[in-house]
């Protein structure tokens, strides 16, 4: 089971959050798709500004026990490294220029 060490929002990317977890890797997660039912109040970006990581669980976590499964977040986030990686392409072909 992989869990959380870290978290932290994304300014100017609403329900983004950027997470570290305790395999070492670092993943952006959209955790817009889990903003329904119970976890709708996490459309309120104050609201979302509030999560942390919940020592005992080691996974996200915002005030009334509203959680999400790390190893979920794992699987649909996008590892900091394969981004770094498109950076470099981009740079490399000029793609950021045509853009």
């Amino acid at each position: 089971m992989i869990l959380i060490d870290n978290v932290s929002t994304i300014p100017e990317m609403d329900g983004w959050l950027l997470i570290d977890f305790t395999d070492g890797s670092k993943r952006f997660v959209d955790i817009k798709p889990h903003m329904k039912g119970i976890l709708e109040k996490l459309r309120d970006p104050e609201f979302f500004s509030k999560v942390y990581v919940d020592d005992e669980l080691k996974t996200i976590t915002w005030p009334g026990e509203l959680d999400l499964d790390p190893d979920q977040l794992h699987r649909e986030g996008i590892d900091l490294n394969e981004i770094k990686k498109i950076i470099e392409v981009a740079k490399n072909t000029n793609l950021l220029e045509r853009a």
